[in-house]
């Protein structure tokens, strides 16, 4: 990687680490100049505005999001992926180094104010769920009922996530993987039944 390419990503892994801690709108641009250790005309040179690196941000979070459910999934069954990458989760917790899914965190706060910008980080997410449809397919469900119950763990997933940024109680991690696992077992029993 180029000095220049490397430059770029440093402040967009910057900028995405305030914008997940902190929020979007509090986040300032001196703010994110000061924690890349980057001058104004530095920025510029990348970008033309925050709402531009707001959009080279979704794909920073998309690809170390992403990558890191992927690696949890690589030939894993649902049981086993949902343990690991929870028990990642609450050990980054426990450090004070997770604060919820920076995808949702960013994505919920540009929604109705940078309306393209959350499209971006739509997309994003809608990659994610495609995910979890992959581990359930790689433990046996078909494609149609896959991508179904990849909805509803899915938004199980953010909303115990939400609720845990909200409270910063590490309880709905928990929750998080309890539920999970409970409605996948609830649906493999249903299905057996038939």
């Amino acid at each position: 990687m180029k000095k220049g390419e490397a430059t770029k990503e440093h402040l967009i892994a910057c900028a995405g680490r305030l914008f997940w801690r902190n929020g979007y709108a509090a986040t300032g641009l001196s703010e994110i100049l000061k924690e890349a250790k980057l001058t104004k005309g530095s920025f510029y040179f990348y970008f033309k505005s925050k709402e531009d690196l707001a959009v080279a941000v979704v794909g920073y979070y998309h690809r170390v999001v992403y990558e890191w459910l992927a690696g949890f999934a690589a030939d894993a069954d649902w049981e086993t992926f949902v343990t690991h990458f929870t028990g990642a989760m609450l050990e980054g917790a426990g450090k004070g180094e997770h604060y919820g899914c920076p995808i949702a965190v960013v994505g919920m706060e540009l929604a109705f104010s940078h309306k393209a910008i959350a499209g971006v980080y739509m997309e994003a997410m809608e990659e994610m769920q495609g995910l979890f449809g992959q581990v359930l397919m790689s433990s046996g469900l078909p494609s149609d009922q896959a991508d179904s119950l990849a909805g509803r763990l899915f938004a199980i997933y953010e909303g115990n996530l939400l609720l845990y940024r909200m409270s910063t109680d590490a309880s709905y991690i928990e929750k998080l993987k309890e539920q999970l696992l409970a409605t996948y077992r609830e649906y493999q029993q249903r299905k057996a039944r038939i």
